[in-house]
């Protein structure tokens, strides 16, 4: 099995904001989908967070393309001195509007080492529940900024799933044969 990032863009996501900083009119939340886990506001020329308004409970959320069973979610935040803006905070998961997970009152703290000074991430662990979107939220009023957002599923490597097509193919003949 492979952990597959479903929260990733490129993996058929989307992501939404309660709001757009005004400072910064290009701080949509797509760039925590992007994979680029980088929590300075302007590295080397790219902007590479999203970022809301000042406003009580401003969120961000991120709709897989269908619903997995996650393993694992883990948050990026922003490193260039601004990252406590993010306490307290909720990473909530959902499924078919359903809310089927959720960690509340949170402080964010960096558990995990990439061994980068550009970023700090933050592990959490839902073993297994089914979810369809992510969604991050304030406790209370500030700006909302993250570098990225990452929910893990495992999938079957390819090799596996084409194994499986092709034994079950066989079956079905060696069925339609003996009938």
């Amino acid at each position: 099995m492979a952990q597959v990032n479903v929260a990733a863009a490129a993996n058929g996501s989307s992501a939404t904001q309660s709001s757009i900083w005004g400072g910064s009119p290009t701080a949509f939340a797509s760039l925590v989908t992007d994979e680029n886990r980088n929590g300075l506001w302007n590295a080397n020329g790219i902007l590479t967070l999203n970022h809301t308004n000042f406003e009580q409970g401003a969120w961000l959320r991120v709709n897989f393309a269908s619903a997995f069973p996650i393993d694992s979610v883990n948050l990026w935040n922003r490193t260039d001195g601004f990252g406590s803006r993010l306490n307290p905070f909720s990473v909530r998961l959902f499924n078919g509007g359903s809310e089927v997970w959720a960690q509340t009152g949170q402080t964010f703290s960096n558990t995990i080492d990439d061994g980068l000074t550009s970023t700090a991430g933050m592990a959490f662990a839902p073993a297994g529940v089914v979810a369809d979107m992510i969604e991050v939220r304030l406790d209370g009023s500030n700006y909302l900024h993250l570098a990225e957002v990452e929910a893990y599923s495992a999938v079957p490597e390819p090799g596996i799933m084409i194994a499986a097509g092709l034994g079950a193919a066989a079956l079905l003949r060696r069925r339609r044969r003996s009938a």
